[in-house]
C-alpha cells in the first residue's frame, strides 16, 4: 500500500472546518499516512494549532509559495500579505518539524544582489526545500500582452518558469542566467549538505549546472 499522500489541489489549506473534518475522519479510521499539501503562508501564521493537528495525524511536508524575500515584490504579485506572514510561517513549520519547500520567484528586475538574497533569506531562516521559477507571463495571457515588447521568445516549449521568455530590466540575458544558476546550484549544495538530496549523483547535477551556467537557456 501507498505509504505518501499527495493532495494537488492548491486549496486544500483553505477551509479550517473541512480541515477539522479531515482530520476527526483521519483519527476515526485510524488511517496511518503521510500527508504532503500546497498551503499559502497566511493560512498556516493564523492557524498554528490546526497545523499541529494537521502534524499529528501525517502532514510532513507543505509547498507555500513565499515568492520574495521583500514586501514590494509581494505587493506586485498581488499576493495580499508581507514577509511578517511569511516568516511566521516558516517559523510554525520549522517549530512544529513540518518540512516547508520555500517556492521563490526570480523576478525580470532582478539585480545580481536579489538573486544572492533568496540563498541569504534561506539560509537564515532554515528553510532546507527551496523551488526557484523565474518570473514567466503565460502565452495570450494580460500580463504577457502588456509585456509584448520584452518578450524573446514564443516557443511553448520556453514557458516552463525555468527558461527567461522577456527581456530582463537590469541585467543582461546572459548575466541574468548566470546568476541564476549561481543561486541554483548554492542552494543544492546546502540542501546536499543537510541530506535531502542524497538520493541524486552529486557530480552530475552540479556539472549539469555549471555546464548551463553561461548559456541562455535553462
Amino acid at each position: 500500500s501507498y505509504e505518501n499522500i499527495y493532495f494537488i489541489d492548491d486549496d486544500f489549506l483553505f477551509n479550517p472546518d473541512r480541515i477539522k473534518e479531515f482530520i476527526r475522519l483521519i483519527r476515526e479510521r485510524n488511517i496511518n499516512k503521510k500527508y504532503v499539501c500546497y498551503g499559502r503562508a497566511d493560512f498556516i501564521a493564523k492557524n498554528e494549532e490546526l497545523m499541529a493537528e494537521l502534524k499529528s495525524i501525517g502532514l510532513y511536508y507543505v509547498l507555500t509559495g513565499l515568492e520574495s524575500t521583500k514586501d514590494d515584490y509581494l505587493d506586485n504579485y498581488n499576493k495580499k500579505i508581507d514577509m511578517d506572514i511569511n516568516i511566521k510561517a516558516i517559523d510554525i513549520t520549522n517549530n512544529l518539524g513540518i518540512h516547508m519547500m520555500g517556492m521563490f520567484i526570480t523576478d525580470l528586475d532582478f539585480e545580481a544582489k536579489d538573486f544572492s538574497n533568496i540563498y541569504k533569506f534561506a539560509k537564515k531562516h532554515s528553510i532546507k526545500h527551496v523551488a526557484i521559477s523565474i518570473y514567466t507571463p503565460e502565452l495570450d495571457s494580460k500580463l504577457y500582452n502588456d509585456m509584448k515588447d520584452r518578450i524573446i521568445t514564443d516557443n511553448p516549449e520556453h514557458y516552463d518558469y525555468l527558461h527567461v521568455v522577456a527581456k530582463p530590466g537590469k541585467l543582461s540575458l546572459r548575466s541574468y542566467y548566470f546568476h541564476y544558476h549561481v543561486l541554483m546550484v548554492r542552494l543544492f549544495l546546502r540542501a546536499y549538505k543537510d541530506g535531502i538530496y542524497s538520493f541524486l549523483n552529486y557530480g552530475y547535477y552540479v556539472k549539469s549546472i555549471l555546464k548551463n551556467m553561461f548559456r541562455f537557456g535553462g
